[in-house]
């Protein structure tokens, strides 16, 4: 996960956002000088990049939502069936519990190799997005936002999608959600895919 600050000032965020518990920030006063520029968008001119975090801030404090608690596990979470007391095997034996939401599903909602989308904006049940080819359903079902974040897929499952050689950054580099090392799909290619499609 990324912890770099979100105010923009490059520094490591030592403290998130007391609502959603993702976004970090080094400092209460980087957070509050933010929030006075972003008010006062005629100060904003440093450069793009400020401009878009500055952006990007007014969207996260409008979108923000504090973590759900753990959904039951007697339920579905998708659509609320429950399960039979005396059997815990019917969602044990699919491993339909997403270990860092909660979210349990039923093998209804469960989609074969999506198996249904959970609370987690990053990834799905537990598997990383950064490591998959970009599709439409990768997003967050609590809060409705798309995973924006690097795509580094296999070149197998890259090639079994057509996805085209050219769409490659040449150099490998950090992605922010898995922080591993890897050559990453180029960050407009998601669009571009999907209108393919």
């Amino acid at each position: 996960m990324d912890t770099t600050c979100a105010g923009g000032c490059g520094k490591q965020g030592e403290h998130r956002c007391s609502g959603c518990k993702q976004a970090h920030y080094c400092s209460a006063e980087c957070q509050k000088n933010l929030e006075g520029y972003a008010s006062k968008s005629a100060l904003v001119s440093s450069s793009l990049k400020d401009t878009y975090r500055i952006k990007d801030w007014q969207t996260h404090k409008k979108t923000c939502l504090p973590p759900l608690p753990r959904p039951r596990t007697t339920h579905c979470t998708g659509c609320q069936v429950r399960f039979s007391p005396n059997n815990d095997m019917e969602k044990q034996e699919a491993n339909l519990i997403c270990p860092d939401c909660g979210y349990v599903a039923c093998s209804n909602c469960a989609c074969h190799n999506r198996r249904g989308t959970c609370y987690c904006q990053d990834s799905n049940f537990g598997h990383k997005y950064c490591g998959r080819v970009p599709e439409w359903y990768h997003f967050s079902q609590r809060t409705g936002r798309p995973y924006s974040g690097s795509n580094h897929p296999d070149h197998e499952d890259a090639k079994m999608h057509k996805v085209p050689e050219s769409v490659w950054e040449t150099e490998p580099r950090q992605c922010g959600n898995c922080e591993e090392l890897k050559v990453c799909l180029t960050p407009g290619f998601r669009c571009q895919y999907w209108m393919c499609q």
